[in-house]
């Protein structure tokens, strides 16, 4: 059974790769699975409790994702001052007085804009419990860096997708003429709850697929990257 919900942008949204650095790395132009797993994850603890949440983590973590995204998606390329951990020492800075630990330098980033709904498909391994279509409908971002959304209340249940949603979690069997080629993580089929919680030390094992997504791009400059869905 797949489960599927409406979602309407609110904020612009930036989903760096996981291997990106702090200071540089191109934002992928739909949500990763990794990402919408660890949104509903978050949603089912604050909703329902710790205990809710490693229940039917081992699900949700093997679950499949598809998506049906905007019919167009614009990409804003900007550079940003930011605060990076020093390599050295912290040393003394005789203006302010203090001892620095932070240098400033600048990052590059891009955030994307999605033009019309976005339609995230769920299928769950196991039976899930009546409530879990309020906590599809709860989820209001995606990512850490205020991805904001809001569901609709389009929510249904089908056996089978329509021909425009794409898989997320299967790798590409061959490349759109026309389409985007983006790498998307995913939780690997070892991770464990205390491999996401963050009070743990233990590191997350992610899985990284080549996904064609059916966009093309139909304008570009130095700022901005446009992009249209095919079909």
């Amino acid at each position: 059974m797949w489960h599927i919900a409406t979602f309407h942008p609110v904020s612009l949204v930036s989903l760096k790769l996981a291997t990106a650095t702090s200071t540089g790395g191109k934002s992928v132009l739909l949500p990763t699975p990794f990402a919408v797993k660890m949104a509903l994850l978050n949603v089912v603890i604050q909703d329902s409790g710790l205990e809710s949440g490693k229940a039917i983590w081992e699900s949700l973590r093997d679950a499949q994702v598809a998506v049906r995204g905007p019919d167009w998606i614009s990409v804003n390329n900007t550079f940003t001052k930011i605060l990076k951990p020093m390599k050295d020492k912290p040393s003394f800075d005789p203006e302010t007085g203090l001892t620095r630990s932070m240098i400033k330098t600048i990052g590059f980033r891009e955030y994307v804009q999605w033009r019309g709904d976005l339609r995230i498909a769920l299928q769950l391994r196991t039976e899930q419990p009546p409530h879990w279509m309020r906590w599809f409908t709860l989820v209001n971002y995606l990512g850490k860096r205020g991805g904001f959304i809001q569901a609709s209340g389009e929510y249904c249940e089908t056996e089978t997708l329509d021909a425009d949603f794409v898989s997320l979690s299967q790798p590409a069997q061959g490349f759109l003429l026309n389409g985007t080629m983006q790498i998307m993580d995913d939780c690997s089929s070892s991770l464990t709850f205390e491999h996401v919680d963050i009070y743990s030390e233990k590191k997350v094992e992610r899985v990284y697929r080549h996904v064609a997504i059916p966009y093309r791009m139909v304008s570009s400059s130095r700022s901005y990257s446009l992009y249209q869905r095919l079909g």
